[in-house]
């Protein structure tokens, strides 16, 4: 016989399914989905990183995760290098990998997939349930960027990517029609995620 301490909810998850399938039929997905094709237009189809065997002609999805863990002392050195240039701490070390898969795949034009929470509407922030969408966030490290220039970048690809993200990863392969290959995922290989 105890009142519920939470808040009522404003929306239940049927509401959200509504919604979503009412969104799909708006204008908002084609501004959306113009937004992804122009951004990954031409973009690399492998992030040609070394291998100490080959690429097997189908993956056998036996990767793995690495998850690292930063000391006290970095973690506050980059979070005032993050307050510095106005980014956040994901995003400065969004741009470490970057960088780090970049220098060690030579290529220039790089793209990082990393997931998000997808509650873009504050209806849906307290309300339970699964909304991750996985964002393909397409970086360029050509030219003698500084520290600044890049986490500027970062910070620009990261927020726009955001703004973007109601369109489901599987539509967004779909409309940006990469080419596609048995032996690796379509748009990224790597994945970032910042926890």
């Amino acid at each position: 016989g105890q009142p519920d301490p939470l808040p009522p909810l404003a929306i239940q998850y049927p509401d959200y399914a509504a919604w979503q399938h009412q969104w799909f039929s708006a204008e908002r997905t084609q501004a959306q989905s113009d937004y992804w094709r122009t951004t990954l237009a031409d973009a690399p189809v492998l992030l040609a990183l070394p291998t100490d065997r080959p690429r097997p002609p189908e993956p056998s999805f036996a990767g793995q995760v690495l998850p690292v863990r930063l000391g006290p002392e970095l973690t506050t050195a980059l979070k005032q290098l993050s307050q510095q240039h106005g980014v956040t701490l994901f995003m400065t070390v969004l741009s470490a990998w970057g960088v780090v898969l970049s220098r060690l795949s030579g290529q220039e034009d790089i793209i990082i997939g990393t997931p998000s929470a997808g509650r873009s509407r504050q209806e849906v922030e307290s309300l339970m349930g699964f909304f991750v969408n996985t964002l393909a966030l397409r970086m360029n490290f050509s030219g003698a960027l500084t520290v600044a220039e890049l986490l500027t970048q970062v910070r620009q690809t990261a927020l726009a990517a955001q703004a973007h993200q109601d369109l489901p990863f599987e539509q967004v392969v779909e409309i940006v029609q990469p080419p596609r290959r048995l032996a690796h995922t379509p748009l990224f290989q790597v994945m970032f995620a910042w926890q």
